[in-house]
């Protein structure tokens, strides 16, 4: 069984993966020649993101879905975004972000905080999104030539999860990845937000700014499921508009931070 996919949706999420995977690493190679970001706090920075979602936060929730701890939850949509989805996000990565701030003791300045913040964000974009692009065409060209090269992809599966596959990419339309990708955009500035929060922490030893993180990233990630009746466009643009306004905070604090 072969599935049909057109040009350009294959293209879609090419030109997705390049933007996810090849522009990050070309931006932090312009900011770094450009002497807009330090070497160190950046790779802390991805380091933070990395051992927060990929080393521990999404296996054990893996394990916790799999042994059915949260089966309660995730009945409940709203409850499991609030609860799984945003707060258990924000205290891992916030708590990361903080970990590395404490070490960072003499990278303390506004390019620093930038450089870490851009990092951590930069590494959910590539880790989460841009992979997940890559895994996407590859579905793609095994089940529209399953007897190829590919085709062990799909080894084991039947015909009706094969159909599910096919059929979630095939509604992922152009104008849905283009909106996945603004939304990776709004992501990387909440980082940059919640970084500064973070340091803001450390700096003036003040443990309020670290739990506004928090809060601030439990309800940035719960905002897709409360906003869900609106329509997936409304959601973003307003995921959009509060990425601005904290990038916009971000750089009106710059004045504020150590020299």
């Amino acid at each position: 069984m072969s599935f049909i996919f057109s040009g350009v949706q294959v293209a879609s999420f090419a030109a997705a993966a390049f933007c996810t995977l090849v522009l990050p690493v070309v931006l932090l190679i312009v900011l770094a020649v450009m002497k807009r970001i330090r070497l160190a706090p950046l790779a802390l920075g991805f380091v933070s993101f990395f051992l927060s979602q990929m080393v521990l936060r999404i296996p054990l929730l893996q394990l916790l879905n799999a042994a059915g701890a949260l089966n309660d939850i995730a009945a409940n949509t709203v409850l499991y975004a609030v609860v799984v989805g945003g707060l258990s996000a924000g205290l891992f990565e916030e708590t990361a972000r903080l970990g590395g701030a404490a070490i960072l003791k003499n990278y303390r300045t506004w390019k620093d905080m930038v450089s870490f913040g851009l990092g951590h964000g930069l590494c959910e974009v590539m880790l989460i999104a841009g992979m997940t692009h890559v895994n996407n065409l590859l579905l793609m060209a095994a089940l529209s030539d399953p007897g190829g090269p590919l085709g062990v992809l799909l080894a084991g599966a039947d015909s009706a999860t094969l159909e599910l596959v096919a059929g979630q990419l095939a509604a992922a339309t152009p104008a849905v990845v283009a909106l996945g990708l603004l939304e990776r955009v709004s992501a990387v500035l909440f980082h940059l937000f919640a970084t500064s929060l973070v340091f803001t922490a450390v700096i003036r030893r003040k443990p309020l700014w670290y739990f506004a993180a928090v809060a601030a990233h439990t309800l940035f990630n719960s905002l897709a499921v409360l906003l869900a009746g609106f329509g997936l466009l409304a959601v973003e643009l307003v995921l959009f508009a509060l990425g601005l306004a904290m990038g916009a905070w971000v750089l009106a604090s710059r004045r504020r931070w150590p020299a």
